[in-house]
């Protein structure tokens, strides 16, 4: 005998093809559906999921919260899901991850009593290999997803153990077909489901399940659907539907003894457009997870500098941020209306932890004793220790006002000298601003002390002209075509210049059913790159080239970047954009074929092989030769990458689809719909030859990722200081 647990669900879109405020409606029409449905028909169960549903029926309807909080204790209503929101698993931040986990225990635990023991994220489009861990670490004991599908991916099995590259495992089932039935042939759509389940059901545990229910604007079962069902429990021979819910599914697969197969890779692929659709939310949603973190980081580490309301701030930013990177938010899937929204509460999540850390360091810095020379305090709330350039422009009075730079002097308190080197300041002022290398332990503070009676002699290996780069340790050659060679003086680098290239990208906004894009270049960046080329800092502690190239629709400014004592070439690169189904990718190739390959994911890495499919990238791609030779490219800013055979190194900067669009449905030859990624866009990338670890190209990263934060103190140097 077959049993099939039908669970009834509605998959929930609070953010799609609408704005949030409909997602609110939806809730609140959702839940007095089920809820009428139960006292309707008492032998269904009913699933649902997600902290920010419960949040909004709570804050919203009290009265409807009470009617669902009964059913949950009858047990007639199962709660899955136990984070804020379904999110995207491929590019969400590992402090996100872990957030989701640590507000969804606290809620449940508190206002149900529960313990959530199945996570759910049906619609997610992909999983990062490393997502075991943070299931395992929030207390889950199983999960269910659909993405990738069996067309899109073979598994062993429906039901399985799913290992992270740690070696975390967690029960996992994959939904054949579909997670909902909308649509109005009923016994159609009902029958499709349960034959799928049925075709992938495993006779050893003789349990599966099928799920109903009305999907994406809320809903849930219908009536007509429950009759139908109810008529046909004894679906076939040996084949019985039963209501259920996937944490008894998951007790009857425990109870069987099956022995599960074991997967061990991340689950790809699915939407491989939404690796990198809409970057700036991608970027923003880093940005903010950063300064969260580094909020959280300074009210534990020094509490005395935090106000009593610190928390009450920060929880309510941190949700912002979960609810943003919602697996049609963060993929960039969404209309672009929906997006307003979701800037706003960034930008709040992100103004509110930058207040509470400004603040923090103030207070310490009220603390310090009087003293006759200006300090300069640079503070690293986060726990990993710095240890990079830092550019800061401190307040000299007026004297960025006269002919000459203001020459200054840096030191320790004890007098040891600090090396700095003038740079470009920010504003066309020419304000004084400077670089200089800094190594502050994690949760530390540096203090550095400001004299004017003269710079330091020079100091550093940096030496720059607009056709070399060099410190002693590589050497990057500039042509015609840009970048076109790197190497340490003995062996090279790169197997050919670096090219930016457009390409052709016709798919829809999630790029469905492919695994990669083509090859055939429509343009090459380019442009009179001998004659653009300007040497912006000369070093010796920094030294940095300019040149611009351009194509029909769009303009690629590069400022190309060498750090004393750094074996790490740095790209700076600013793509003003207008072009419309393209997309652009910048071409590396380390020089030889790779035998492996290893990438960056949330909190850990993945495993790839270099087949040229497009995949999502965190923080960094690595590739390793057959003799052991290492090349790593890392960025905070791109978020695709493909890997072709021969070793090429292809990073997506950017793809402009159309905002949510879905294939089928063709574009009109001529329209007016909005196109994703226009204007300007910046992308940090750091070229590691010979990269070690993952962990040592994570600290190279650092610095970029995990900024200092600089603030001055001129208190005892006297009245006339401004």
């Amino acid at each position: 005998m077959m049993k099939v647990h039908l669970i009834l669900n509605s998959h929930l879109d609070p953010v799609w093809l609408w704005r949030r405020s409909q997602g609110i409606d939806e809730v609140l029409g959702t839940a007095r559906t089920a809820c009428d449905l139960l006292e309707l028909y008492p032998e269904i169960v009913i699933t649902r999921g997600e902290m920010w549903f419960y949040e909004i029926l709570e804050t919203c309807d009290p009265s409807l919260f009470e009617r669902v909080k009964s059913h949950v204790k009858s047990g007639r209503w199962q709660v899955v899901g136990g984070w804020y929101v379904q999110p995207d698993c491929n590019l969400t931040g590992a402090h996100i991850f872990e957030k989701h986990g640590e507000f969804g225990r606290r809620y449940f635990e508190d206002r149900f009593g529960l313990h959530v023991r199945t996570a759910f994220h049906v619609d997610s489009f992909g999983h990062a290999a490393t997502l075991p861990d943070f299931l395992k670490k929030s207390g889950f004991e199983n999960y269910v997803m659909m993405r990738p599908c069996e067309a899109e991916m073979h598994l062993p099995g429906n039901t399985f153990l799913w290992e992270s590259p740690s070696g975390s495992r967690i029960r996992t089932f994959r939904i054949s077909r579909s997670y909902c039935t909308t649509g109005k042939d009923t016994e159609t759509n009902l029958r499709a489901n349960l034959d799928a389940a049925l075709a992938d059901a495993n006779p050893e545990i003789g349990h599966v399940m099928c799920f109903i229910g009305v999907g994406n604007h809320g809903g849930g079962p219908a009536k007509r659907e429950i009759e139908w069902l109810n008529a046909h429990l004894r679906y076939r021979e040996n084949v019985e539907l039963v209501y259920s819910s996937p944490d008894r599914y998951f007790e009857e697969v425990a109870a069987s003894g099956a022995e599960l197969p074991v997967v061990n890779t991340e689950l790809q692929h699915h939407a491989i457009g939404c690796y990198t659709a809409v970057s700036r939310v991608k970027r923003e949603v880093r940005r903010t997870e950063q300064l969260l973190h580094q909020a959280e980081r300074m009210r534990l580490l020094r509490p005395e500098g935090f106000d009593a309301n610190a928390e009450h701030e920060l929880e309510p930013a941190w949700k912002r941020l979960l609810f943003a990177t919602f697996h049609d938010i963060l993929p960039g899937s969404s209309i672009r209306s929906a997006y307003e929204d979701i800037y706003q509460d960034l930008g709040y999540a992100r103004s509110v932890a930058q207040h509470q850390i400004e603040l923090a360091i103030r207070r310490e810095n009220a603390t310090l004793a009087p003293c006759g020379v200006q300090r300069l305090i640079f503070d690293n709330p986060s726990e990993t220790e710095f240890d990079g350039f830092v550019e800061f422009e401190p307040w000299l009075g007026y004297l960025w006002m006269s002919p000459e730079r203001p020459q200054i002097r840096l030191t320790e308190e004890d007098g040891t000298p600090v090396p700095s080197q003038p740079v470009t300041s920010e504003a066309a002022f020419e304000m004084a601003r400077y670089i200089t290398r800094l190594r502050i332990p994690g949760g530390g503070r540096k203090i550095l002390f400001v004299h004017t009676d003269g710079a330091l002699p020079p100091a550093g290996d940096v030496r720059i002209s607009t056709e070399r780069l060099e410190n002693g340790k590589l050497v990057a050659e500039l042509g015609p075509a840009g970048v076109v060679a790197l190497s340490d003086g003995k062996r090279g680098f790169l197997g050919s210049p670096l090219r930016a290239v457009v390409i052709d990208d016709p798919s829809d906004t999630w790029s469905h059913n492919m695994k990669g894009y083509g090859s055939e270049i429509l343009e090459y960046f380019a442009g009179d790159a001998d004659a653009s080329r300007s040497v912006a800092r000369p070093g010796p502690l920094s030294g940095e080239v300019r040149f611009t190239q351009k194509v029909s629709c769009g303009t690629l400014k590069w400022r190309v970047r060498m750090n004393d004592a750094e074996k790490a070439l740095e790209l700076r690169l600013r793509l003003m954009w207008s072009g419309c189904r393209k997309q652009v990718k910048l071409l590396i190739h380390p020089g030889f074929v790779p035998v492996s390959r290893l990438d960056g994911a949330p909190g850990g890495i993945a495993p790839r092989i270099c087949n040229g499919e497009e995949y999502p990238m965190t923080d960094f791609v690595s590739v390793v030769s057959p003799e052991g030779r290492r090349f790593a490219v890392a960025s905070p800013d791109v978020t695709g990458v493909d890997v072709q055979p021969d070793g090429l190194i292809r990073l997506t900067l950017l793809r402009s689809p159309v905002y949510a669009h879905h294939d089928p449905f063709p574009l009109p030859a001529e329209n007016d719909y909005p196109v994703t990624d226009q204007g300007e866009h910046e992308y940090r990338i750091l070229l590691l030859p010979e990269a070690g670890s993952p962990e040592e190209i994570r600290r190279m990263l650092f610095p970029l990722t995990d900024p200092l934060w600089f603030s001055e103190c001129t208190r005892g140097c006297g009245f006339d200081f401004h």
